[in-house]
């Protein structure tokens, strides 16, 4: 509830990051018409131009997610990773979910999650049409540059802290939250990065991956 009423009150706050973000998405040539959702955020971040690109649009919504996604992972059963392998074509899309799946799991089966999401599900990513975007780091400092933020592969925290946020003029340190969302595509890829203003206090800086052209 308390998102949903993000959401109602800071529409204003959040029109640069959807707009942005749907600029980015509108870029996404994925070549089918079917496509599997994981993580729609209630749809908040997805212009409906986006979503009318696809015929036919699965969708796992959060709290199934966590069953869905994230156990059959640990457990090695049946799951996302047998869904996508019986449809080749089936376009994936991660919707500003990965950079949450570190708050539902402890830190040990967090990293097991991670390992078994690049054995078994990076793999099925070959040839296939995806995207994700997720959360990277959040906390009170403003990032500072025009959305998106382009770089040729996935800046590592030195570049990020350089390139998108500035320095605070009286030497003050900020804490800003780390979301592990690294290890789960190729760092090699270009990625994008977008300014997410939650509420009047608090910034998320959204990192955004897809496929490239030659995998399209």
């Amino acid at each position: 509830m308390r998102y949903h009423a993000r959401a109602l009150l800071g529409a204003r706050a959040w029109a640069p990051f959807r707009a942005a973000m749907a600029g980015w998405l509108a870029e996404f040539e994925p070549g089918v018409k079917r496509a599997l959702l994981v993580g729609p955020s209630a749809g908040y971040s997805f212009p409906d131009a986006f979503l009318q690109r696809f015929d036919s649009l699965v969708v796992l919504e959060p709290d199934p997610i966590a069953g869905f996604l994230i156990a059959p992972l640990l457990d090695g059963r049946a799951g996302l990773a047998e869904l996508l392998s019986a449809d080749p074509g089936l376009c994936l899309i991660f919707g500003n979910l990965l950079g949450q799946t570190r708050f539902l799991l402890s830190e040990a089966d967090f990293e097991r999650f991670k390992s078994a999401f690049r054995e078994r599900i990076v793999p099925r990513l070959a040839g296939r049409a995806w995207l994700s975007f997720h959360d990277r780091l959040s906390g009170p400092l403003a990032p500072r540059f025009l959305a998106p933020y382009r770089a040729a592969a996935r800046l590592d925290d030195a570049a990020l802290l350089r390139e998108v946020y500035p320095s605070d003029p009286r030497g003050a340190q900020v804490e800003l939250f780390d979301h592990h969302s690294d290890g789960f595509f190729p760092s090699t890829l270009p990625h994008a990065y977008f300014d997410w203003q939650i509420d009047r206090t608090r910034h998320h800086l959204i990192e955004a991956v897809r496929s490239n052209a030659s995998s399209e």
